[in-house]
């Protein structure tokens, strides 16, 4: 039976028929959201139902005065609808029914003779703003949890349920296209500012405040002034926001994201229309997108992600954590040091000499700078935070910190040095971390008199805005210094993975044979230039040469040399990689040539490569630039899961978007896998096998599955 009409259990497992408390007090109405069997409140089908049972009961109490809908979960008022049931909705006129319902039930809401508010107390997101948009009056609280927002483009949709049509009445046409298009929420403050909300109440006061705000809307003292600019409101004016919003986007999601161009043509479309009108054309885009593909790829990740935030990688004690100390002053170690200071943890920064330090000190202040620059962060609050940090050339303060972090440059000599001295300087059951990106963990506890300290914790470059730390276990890792490790990250706000110990852990043992594949392409007379070009396409936020020259040719080549080490033949690192770093000393941006030549603004191509190559480049099928390196991170993503370096396939895939920028869209690595086919792919490695070279045998996991017709997700 379709969803629509299932009255039985909830996506969260109980029935839900008491999700939404009816009280009638004071000739008020109130409507109070909080099912007890469920972490937050979701506009499921059943909760719209039974929403819609509780509006007819209030339009028919004739003394009845006002209605307002409130919350009983703390911070959230109602988180948006039930993702599972839009990730099960697979065929566009069965979707039209399921919006029609809905539509049905929020225009009762609308067109109710009582006035009606919505009290807002944290979350209030996609169908839940959707649902206050109906209400003639929206209050919200000072939380800082209280966040309202529109973020269906990020699942490949678009709001379904009015957004697109009543958003722009009430906040204006720009400040709604940034929502709706960008899918950010905004504070309680800002909302009020653009004329979302009516009032800002503050916590505590809500005795105090909600009532006589309540008695002035029943005597009609409340007035709703809907918000638009001088800009908006004559035809050229508008042709101007939408024509800018459009190339915006392109240059964003370079067409790979029809979500938010479809809410931009909805929008455009329907400016001048009447609601019905609007809400029609809107429920059509809604119906196409929901169906997508790529809005399947983009719920499939949000669970993914979801999944990922419960894990913990061992189920040892967390120790508590309030003083850290990070070795290594450079760009990676200032932000390190940046990111404790950020969540108000005090941070001891050391290095051995003052201009070193101050290497770090620019990083922490530049990327500070940037928050301030952006309003995340007023001066008063960065004063604070910067603060926290301390800085010394010895060891002297150490004995109080919980956690060290070690980011000194990828020599394992000098690591083993410097952790054994770091064992003797800090309290017994201090957990170590190494913030390496290749070297064995393993081999580095062999310094210390207790290795079960000792824990890989690598972030990635720049660390203010990559969202993956990768946790490495050691042989003897303990796993309490696995679980802490963990929840520290988290506390970060970084997604956090727990990898086995290997060269190259996890995501750089999967991108570094694509990059070195791209490399021997070029040995082979590939174009360069034009295999970044066909990568970019792909969806990668930037191919492998610009990569190249980004993260550094010195830092990738030596990066590489360790995985040929670690496992053979099969990443033997290309020649042209080696001639341009060893024998030209390119070293890429920071040296302002690489594969290209770079200025502050622009790059152009080096043509000074074409030279370090035997064949003369020209240009190759695009298909085989995409199989050469996207089939060869799938074939090692694949030998990884053999060797169980990482938990499970979800896992896997969120590091490779989040560490690789892999697009999103495409579902991720493993995703793109099953689309493609694991017997084709199973065929193709072997016609590379053949034509290319054993780096492209096909693992054993592939050619199992491709037998046994299995795929890396069920279901596909």
């Amino acid at each position: 039976m379709y969803w629509w009409w299932s009255r039985g259990e909830s996506t969260s497992g109980g029935s839900v028929m008491s999700a939404i408390k009816f009280t009638y007090k004071d000739n008020h109405v109130i409507l109070s959201f909080g099912a007890d069997n469920a972490k937050l409140n979701v506009l499921s089908t059943e909760v719209l139902l039974e929403l819609e049972e509780h509006i007819d009961k209030a339009a028919s109490l004739p003394e009845a005065t006002l209605l307002l809908i409130t919350s009983s979960k703390e911070n959230c008022f109602i988180a948006g609808a039930d993702i599972n049931e839009i990730k099960s909705l697979d065929d566009e006129e069965k979707t039209m029914q399921v919006l029609e319902k809905a539509h049905a039930i929020f225009a009762k809401l609308e067109n109710l003779s009582i006035p009606t508010v919505a009290y807002i107390d944290g979350v209030c997101l996609g169908g839940g703003l959707e649902l206050a948009l109906c209400c003639d009056y929206r209050i919200a609280t000072d939380n800082s949890k209280t966040k309202l927002g529109l973020p269906e483009v990020s699942l490949g949709i678009l709001p379904g349920f009015g957004g697109t049509q009543r958003l722009p009445k009430v906040v204006g046409l720009q400040e709604s296209l940034k929502m709706i298009l960008t899918g950010a929420p905004i504070s309680s403050k800002k909302a009020l500012k653009i004329g979302l909300i009516n009032t800002i109440i503050p916590i505590g006061y809500e005795n105090f405040k909600l009532d006589p705000f309540l008695d002035d809307v029943v005597a009609g003292r409340v007035k709703n002034e809907h918000a638009d600019s001088l800009l908006e409101r004559f035809s050229p004016g508008r042709t101007l926001i939408f024509n800018t919003a459009r190339k915006d986007l392109l240059k964003k999601t370079k067409g790979h994201y029809p979500a938010p161009l479809s809410a931009l043509d909805v929008i455009e479309q329907t400016v001048d229309s009447s609601l019905e009108v609007g809400l029609n054309i809107e429920k059509e885009a809604f119906c196409k997108l929901a169906v997508s593909e790529i809005s399947k790829n983009l719920i499939g990740l949000f669970f993914n992600n979801e999944m990922l935030k419960k894990e913990w990688g061992s189920d040892g004690e967390v120790a508590s954590v309030s003083q850290v100390a990070v070795v290594g002053a450079g760009v990676m170690g200032g932000g390190i040091a940046w990111l404790f200071s950020k969540i108000d943890i005090a941070v001891r920064m050391k290095d051995i000499s003052w201009e070193q330090i101050g290497v770090g000190m620019v990083q922490i202040n530049k990327i500070y700078a940037g928050y301030k620059k952006r309003h995340r962060m007023g001066r008063l609050e960065i004063e604070s935070k910067t603060s926290l940090v301390s800085y010394t050339l010895d060891y002297s303060g150490f004995k109080k910190c919980d956690f060290v972090v070690e980011a000194v440059v990828e020599n394992m000599d000098l690591k083993k040095k410097i952790f054994a001295q770091i064992e003797e300087n800090v309290k017994e059951g201090t957990i170590l971390a190494t913030n390496t990106s290749s070297l064995s963990v393993t081999e580095m506890a062999t310094a210390l008199k207790n290795p079960e300290n000792l824990v890989g914790m690598h972030f990635f470059n720049p660390v203010n805005r990559m969202p993956l730390v990768e946790v490495i276990a050691g042989e003897k890792t303990s796993a309490s210094a696995i679980a802490t490790t963990v929840a520290l990250a988290k506390k970060a706000g970084k997604t956090a993975v727990v990898v086995a110990d290997c060269p190259g852990f996890l995501v750089n043992r999967i991108l570094i044979p694509y990059m070195n594949e791209a490399a021997h392409m070029l040995d082979a007379g590939a174009d360069f230039e034009q295999i970044d070009q066909v990568i970019e396409h792909f969806g990668m936020p930037m191919g492998p040469f610009v990569l190249a020259d980004e993260v550094g040719l010195d830092v990738g080549y030596k990066v590489a040399k360790i995985l040929e080490d670690g496992y053979g033949e099969r990443m033997k690192v290309a020649k042209v990689l080696d001639v341009a770093y060893n024998e030209h000393g390119l070293l890429g941006k920071k040296s302002e040539e690489g594969f290209y030549l770079h200025d502050e603004s622009e790059r152009e191509r080096n043509h000074r490569i074409e030279g370090m190559v035997d064949s003369e480049l020209t240009q190759s099928d695009e298909s085989l630039i995409i199989d050469r390196l996207i089939l060869m991170m799938v074939n090692e993503a694949s030998k990884c899961l053999e060797e169980s370096v990482v938990a499970n396939v979800s896992s896997l895939d969120m590091a490779m978007i989040m560490g690789t920028g892999f697009p999103p869209f495409r579902g991720g690595l493993l995703k793109y896998a099953d689309s493609y086919g694991i017997q084709n792919i199973v065929d193709k490695l072997t016609q590379f096998e053949s034509e290319v070279g054993m780096r492209f045998k096909p693992s054993t996991l592939l050619v199992q599955m491709a037998a046994d017709k299995q795929t890396f997700y069920k279901g596909v």
